[in-house]
């Protein structure tokens, strides 16, 4: 009787065994590729939060620095379709006055705050703000990517006490009304003023942001608040 013991394997198992392999391998293959491309989605969507974070703590510090209608005489706040204008007061305390025009606007698919040179009068003000109503002007205008992969951008402003306005006509409306009510009765130029900023103010803004977190993601909506301090 003939042994077994010295026989190899056959070429059926050794085609066995190697398709065995090759499927293990193609499973781990796609568990890695998974595991990597979800890290990276993952570290893509830390940016875009950072990204966020950054656009909201810079929108926070220009509404907390918002100057008063009363010392601008004029709106310090102003909607369009995906941009908001607004007048930062850049005074030093016992300094003369002195404002600076910045603007959040939709740059194609990117967040983009423009920031004008500092302005020491009134017209400068309104020549600086009719500057950037033309989102394609760029001279003495800084400009800083913030957002990338946003859709929309809109605004909306809580006047003291209208309440929630979306229409810059609306916004000044109320405020010349507000300061209109205000100045009755009194003594002088000073106290009239003292009673506008008393009287009517704007008390906060809202900011609404469109945008995708992430490649293939589905756009979500963000929005920020934040009280001007007025």
């Amino acid at each position: 009787m003939s042994s077994d013991r010295g026989r190899g394997f056959t070429l059926l198992e050794m085609l066995v065994a190697i398709t065995l392999l090759a499927v293990m391998a193609v499973i781990g293959w796609r568990a890695l590729d998974s595991m990597t491309r979800t890290r990276e989605r993952l570290v893509d969507h830390d940016k875009r939060l950072d990204t966020l974070k950054v656009l909201y703590g810079q929108f926070q510090s220009d509404c907390e620095h918002l100057t008063l209608p009363a010392l601008l005489q004029a709106s310090p706040v102003e909607l369009a379709q995906n941009q908001i204008l607004m007048v930062r007061d850049r005074r030093d305390a016992g300094s003369p006055p002195a404002w600076q025009v910045v603007s959040y606007r939709l740059d194609g698919n990117t967040v983009v705050r423009a920031a004008s040179r500092p302005a020491m009068s009134r017209n400068e003000v309104q020549n600086a703000i009719q500057s950037m109503r033309q989102t394609a002007a760029t001279t003495g205008v800084q400009l800083r990517p913030l957002l990338p992969d946003a859709e929309q951008l809109s605004a909306r402003v809580w006047v003291e006490p209208s309440g929630w306005l979306t229409d810059t006509g609306r916004i000044r409306a109320a405020l010349q009304q507000g300061s209109a009510a205000a100045a009755v009765g009194a003594s002088d130029a000073q106290a009239g003023l003292d009673l506008v900023a008393k009287t009517v103010a704007i008390r906060a803004v809202e900011l609404t942001v469109l945008a995708r977190m992430g490649d293939g993601d589905v756009p979500r909506q963000f929005q920020k608040i934040c009280t001007t301090g007025l």
